[in-house]
């Protein structure tokens, strides 16, 4: 008989993990309501052949919000789930999502619900995921949550996409600076300061410290290289510790104009996540529990909301945990104090979620904007400094003639 890990939710609404034996994921929800459990998601586990097999190839973002979109339409439309995910499994443009929903819609033939047969591929479809559908399923809205997750999901590919392409000029200047560096301390300057010593010029001191910096790179490219390989590795174990993540993540929260990149885009994930799950009818607990799982995307925010997670379990309301969990804006405590009191929270979440959407969206054009003239500057100044340390010395062999 399969073992199956489960995570389900308890009848105070808090999330609790465990793993059980049982012949079929209607058999393993049967065990769990006996012991007062929600089953949430399950996995066999082993995680099956057949899986494996499918996740070996490339699955992106996209495909998943593809495929929700063309669910949600089919089952708004009022066919039957089965028939809605044949019509998907013929018509989606990638191979590896068809053969994903090909294997839920057998799952469901087989008495498997919906939720039961995504969490059967936990690389594709994440526990925000299966947690919003689950709720779908057990209310009857489905479609509804549908198209909820399937916009927050487009939201949160287009802060990616906005992000990534705000890198890329940065980069693009890093890379032709260093290479410029390169070519000419490296290369041409050591070629004509050899000329000018023969000549019996004397090097003034700019062009002797770029050539000090030229050889000491030189002689020592394999100690530099070794050593920033270490030292990137041992960053690499220090963030990954518990401890050493949080602090590293805390810093990064304090670097101008990133951080609050960072920060804006955390409340506005926090913000989305909160109005999407409410909606869909999940309890707070059960909000809270996800939301602390790597969702807000840096990890002192995440133990920041753990901390106001315990502080709501204990008696305060939302805000009220915010507050005494420190490190969250005042606009976001006064807009969720205003929801509670007034019992709009999901609307208070919603908006906030909008406002720091477009906080996020103006600060990386502010960094866009800042990056251009400051790489320009720092372009020009360093290029100026090699062209001085060369053209120098080429004035005294001029002023000899």
């Amino acid at each position: 008989m399969p073992k199956f890990r489960y995570q389900a939710i308890d009848i105070s609404g808090r999330l609790v993990k465990g793993s059980a034996i049982a012949a079929s994921d209607q058999e393993l929800e049967v065990k769990l309501a006996d012991k007062q459990l929600t089953l949430v998601s399950s996995q066999l586990h082993t995680d099956g052949f057949l899986s494996k097999s499918i996740l070996g190839e490339r699955i992106g973002n996209r495909d998943v919000i593809e495929f929700y979109h063309r669910l949600y339409q089919t089952l708004e439309l009022g066919l039957p789930m089965l028939s809605a995910l044949e019509e998907n499994a013929a018509q989606l443009p990638s191979r590896p999502m068809r053969r994903i929903v090909d294997e839920i819609r057998i799952a469901i033939e087989n008495g498997n619900t919906f939720t039961a047969a995504m969490s059967r591929f936990p690389k594709v479809f994440g526990k925000l995921d299966l947690a919003i559908i689950r709720m779908g399923e057990e209310t009857g809205v489905l479609p509804k949550c549908l198209k909820d997750l399937c916009t927050f999901l487009e939201w949160k590919e287009e802060i990616r996409s906005t992000v990534k392409r705000a890198a890329i000029y940065p980069s693009f200047v890093i890379i032709v600076i260093v290479a410029v560096i390169g070519v000419w301390v490296g290369y041409v300057l050591p070629q004509l300061a050899g000329l000018l010593v023969q000549m019996g010029v004397e090097l003034p001191t700019m062009t002797r410290f770029i050539l000090d910096l030229s050889n000491f790179f030189r002689n020592w490219w394999a100690v530099i290289t070794l050593s920033v390989a270490l030292g990137g590795i041992f960053f690499y174990l220090i963030q990954r510790t518990e401890k050493g993540g949080v602090q590293v993540h805390r810093q990064i929260l304090n670097l101008p104009i990133m951080g609050a990149v960072i920060s804006n885009i955390a409340m506005a994930r926090l913000s989305h996540n909160f109005a999407t799950m409410y909606q869909a009818g999940m309890s707070i607990n059960g909000i809270f529990e996800i939301l602390s799982e790597n969702v807000l995307g840096n990890r002192y925010l995440e133990l920041l909301l753990k901390k106001a997670f315990d502080a709501v379990q204990g008696g305060d309301s939302i805000s009220d945990g915010f507050d005494k969990a420190g490190g969250f804006p005042p606009l976001l405590l006064g807009a969720v104090r205003n929801g509670e009191s007034t019992g709009t929270i999901d609307v208070c979440f919603k908006r906030l979620g909008n406002y720091y959407d477009r906080e996020a969206k103006r600060t990386v054009q502010t960094m866009i904007a800042a990056i251009e003239p400051m790489s320009i500057i720092m372009l020009g100044g360093i290029f100026g400094f090699i062209v001085l340390s060369i053209l120098l010395p080429l004035y005294d062999v001029i002023g000899k003639f």
